[in-house]
């Protein structure tokens, strides 16, 4: 049985100063944030510590394998969220984690990168300011419409336009994420694989500048971690 008062954050933290990996790593070297929990609590080389609802391991595991700056810059970003997971098994329905996170994207997400962007588009400033109403389905797929079409044509531009293009399909990818985690047929808690595969839109981002990358990943992960203060995820408790 889990203990949250057991955890050790003092081991944690040592754990993540040597930087987080793309994949599992190597126990005693860098590993993912999964692991790095596993490793402090004693258990076997892996990315399940058991105590960790499905749709959040999901998503964590997705949004650790994307494209950070760097292995520290990924164990800054995932240290509070690996600790608000711990004991979410249980206790956090993967339903209203699904839901919650697909709201937060759409209506913080989704905005800041269109207003990022596109700043002198009437049409993209429009559909972020929808967004950030509604955070419906509906406006996260006309975001994805539009991201798509800028992509493309970015892509047909200039030479600087590979940054363009990549930054809009993350949009494209993240408002996609949105939208099909919005949708009724998430219902089934086993989709929320489906949502979080999706959801850091880690696909384009070999092409993103650094900084903004980090940027929209940080914010991923600080989404996250609000989704799971509101669900009242255990490890909360240990967040001072």
């Amino acid at each position: 049985m889990f203990d949250i008062k057991e955890f050790d954050i003092v081991k944690f933290d040592a754990i993540l100063a040597r930087g987080l990996s793309h994949g599992l790593g190597t126990k005693g070297s860098q590993v993912c944030i999964e692991a790095a929990i596993c490793e402090t609590l004693g258990l076997a080389h892996g990315d399940d510590p058991k105590c960790v609802a499905m749709s959040v391991r999901n998503f964590k595991i997705r949004l650790n394998d994307s494209r950070w700056s760097s292995p520290t810059a990924r164990a800054i970003g995932l240290r509070d969220l690996g600790i608000a997971q711990l004991g979410s098994l249980g206790a956090v329905k993967d339903t209203e984690f699904v839901k919650l996170m697909a709201e937060k994207t759409i209506k913080r997400l989704i905005p800041m990168l269109f207003r990022d962007l596109w700043p002198d588009k009437v049409e993209a400033m429009a559909i972020a300011d929808r967004c950030e109403k509604e955070g419906s389905r509906e406006s996260a797929l006309e975001a994805r419409k539009y991201a798509a079409y800028a992509a493309a044509y970015a892509a047909a531009a200039d030479a600087d336009a590979a940054y363009a293009a990549a930054a809009a399909a993350y949009a494209a990818a993240a408002a996609y994420a949105a939208a099909y985690a919005a949708a009724a047929a998430y219902a089934d808690a086993a989709a929320a694989d489906a949502y979080a595969d999706a959801a850091a839109a880690d696909a384009a981002a070999d092409a993103i500048k650094s900084q903004i990358q980090d940027k929209y990943l940080t914010l991923s992960a600080n989404l996250a971690l609000e989704a799971l203060r509101e669900l009242n995820s255990p490890g909360v408790s240990l967040l001072t």
